[in-house]
C-alpha cells in the first residue's frame, strides 16, 4: 500500500511538473506584440492609461502578450516603427508617412473621430489676440510650432505658410518649433506666445477633461479636412498578422469596448494608402521628401 500510495503521489507530482512545464513553454513561445503610440493626450501618462485597455484587447485577439510604450514626439514613433523597433503603431498622417518613405512601413487602419475618417489642424492665438487678415496680419508675432514629425503641427501650416508666400521662420518675431501639443496650447493662454499649432481633436480632449476653457484662447486658423491618425505595422511583418490585427481593430469598434475609447475616438476602419497622398505631395514641394 505504502509503495503504491508512494507511486500515485510521485506520478502526480511529475503530471503536475509537466503541466507547469507545458504552460512555461506555451508562455516563453507567446509572441510579443510591440506596440508604440504617439502624444494624443496631454501628458504620456494619459496616453498610456486611456488607450492601454483598447491594445491590451488587441493583443488577447492575435493572443501575444503586449508591450505598450508611448514616444515624446511624432518624429520619435515614426523613426521607431521605420526601424522596426515596434510592430504595430498608433500615429500621426505625417508621422506613417516619413515611416512609410523610410522604412516601408504599412497602413492598416485608419482612426474614426465622431465617426468621422478627418480631423483639422488649427492654429490658435491668445484669447485677446487681435488678428485681421491671416496670416498676413501676423506678421511679427510669435509663433510655437509642433515637433517636425507632426502633420497638424508643423507639415500642414508649413505648407500653408509657403503656398501664401510666407517664410514662417523669418515672418514671425518669435519662431519655435518642438513643442508638445499641450504646451503650445497652454503657450498662448500664459501668454508666452502669440501663436501655436495644433489640431482639433486634442484641443477639443483639453476642453473636454477641464484642462482649458474654449474661452482661453481662440482658433484663427483651420486646414481643410485631413485623413486622420492611423495605426501602422512594421514593414517585415507578414501580411497574415498585419491582416489579423487590422480585422482585429475594425471588429472591436462594435464590441462592448469601444466604449473604452477615449473622448472623441469612435472607432476604426481598414484603411489604405490613398488618402495620405495628399500629405506626401506636401512633403515634396516642402523639400521634406525625396522624389
Amino acid at each position: 500500500m505504502k509503495r503504491r500510495e508512494f507511486n500515485l503521489k510521485a506520478l502526480t507530482l511529475a503530471a503536475s511538473l509537466t503541466a507547469t512545464l507545458l504552460t512555461s513553454n506555451a508562455m516563453a513561445q507567446q509572441p510579443v506584440l510591440r506596440v508604440g503610440l504617439g502624444p494624443q493626450q496631454p501628458t504620456a501618462a494619459d496616453t498610456k492609461r486611456v488607450w492601454e485597455p483598447i491594445y491590451q484587447a488587441i493583443a488577447d485577439k492575435i493572443g501575444a502578450k503586449l508591450e505598450l510604450r508611448v514616444a515624446n514626439d511624432w518624429a520619435g514613433i515614426s523613426t521607431a516603427l521605420a526601424n522596426e523597433q515596434l510592430d504595430v503603431a498608433q500615429m500621426g498622417p505625417w508621422g506613417y508617412v516619413l515611416a512609410n518613405r523610410n522604412g516601408g512601413a504599412r497602413i492598416i487602419n485608419t482612426m474614426l473621430v465622431n465617426d468621422k475618417p478627418t480631423y483639422k489642424a488649427i492654429i490658435v492665438g491668445r484669447a485677446d489676440l487681435k488678428v485681421e487678415d491671416f496670416p498676413k496680419g501676423a506678421k511679427g508675432m510669435s509663433m510655437q510650432m509642433l515637433d517636425v514629425g507632426s502633420t497638424s503641427g508643423w507639415l500642414v501650416p508649413t505648407y500653408m505658410f509657403k503656398q501664401m508666400g510666407i517664410e514662417p521662420k523669418s515672418f514671425f518675431g518669435k519662431y519655435a518649433e518642438g513643442a508638445s501639443a499641450a504646451a503650445a496650447q497652454m503657450g498662448t493662454i500664459n501668454g508666452q506666445v502669440d501663436l501655436a499649432t495644433g489640431w482639433d481633436t486634442h484641443r477639443n480632449i483639453m476642453i473636454k477633461n477641464g484642462t482649458i476653457k474654449e474661452t482661453d484662447n481662440k482658433v484663427v486658423w483651420e486646414s481643410d479636412p485631413l485623413p486622420n491618425e492611423v495605426v501602422a505595422v512594421r514593414k517585415g511583418m507578414s501580411p497574415e498578422m498585419a491582416k489579423r490585427i487590422q480585422d482585429a481593430f475594425v471588429a472591436i469598434s462594435k464590441e462592448p469596448i469601444a466604449k473604452d475609447l477615449p473622448y472623441p475616438y469612435t472607432g476604426y476602419i481598414s484603411a489604405t494608402d490613398e488618402p495620405y497622398q495628399i500629405l506626401v505631395k506636401m512633403g515634396l514641394e516642402l523639400g521634406a521628401l525625396k522624389p
